[in-house]
């Protein structure tokens, strides 16, 4: 439990003090596979930086095989498309805490995500995890006014 309490403070003091840099807000919900887990989070979107990439930082838990606390760090890089939907790919670190029944782990690793704007507010987006967290996400989400 101690770990957990070290993780939920070591996300927050990345992500509170920032807070205010960034443009946009929202929640998303999904799934991961490998732990089989059910996921609700909160993500913050950047303006955009050089060549349009975006600082996209969230936490998020999922339940189900295991609780996980997870933090997010990615990055999102916008494809040009003449289409209303805009496909976007990216990258990303994790630091998630994992409870199960043997005890609790704190892992760290990486995913490979891609995703599309279906609108101005909603998204679906896909992350193949690299290293010592889930193997997949899909998570849907909104970003709020």
């Amino acid at each position: 439990m101690r770990r957990f309490g070290l993780l939920l403070a070591f996300t927050a003091a990345l992500l509170l003090p920032s807070a205010p840099a960034f443009a946009k807000a929202g929640l998303h919900g999904g799934m991961s596979l490998s732990p089989d887990d059910f996921l609700i989070g909160l993500h913050f979107e950047s303006t955009p930086m050089a060549e349009n990439l975006r600082l996209v930082p969230s936490v998020e838990a999922g339940f189900g095989d295991v609780t996980m606390v997870g933090g997010n760090l990615d990055l999102h890089y916008p494809l040009k498309t003449k289409s209303e939907l805009a496909p976007y790919i990216g990258a990303g670190m994790t630091l998630n805490w994992f409870d199960h029944d043997g005890g609790s782990s704190t892992d760290f690793g990486g995913s490979i995500l891609g995703g599309i704007m279906l609108n101005a507010k909603l998204f679906v987006e896909a992350k193949l995890g690299l290293g010592d967290v889930p193997d997949w996400k899909f998570v849907v989400g909104a970003r709020m006014p």
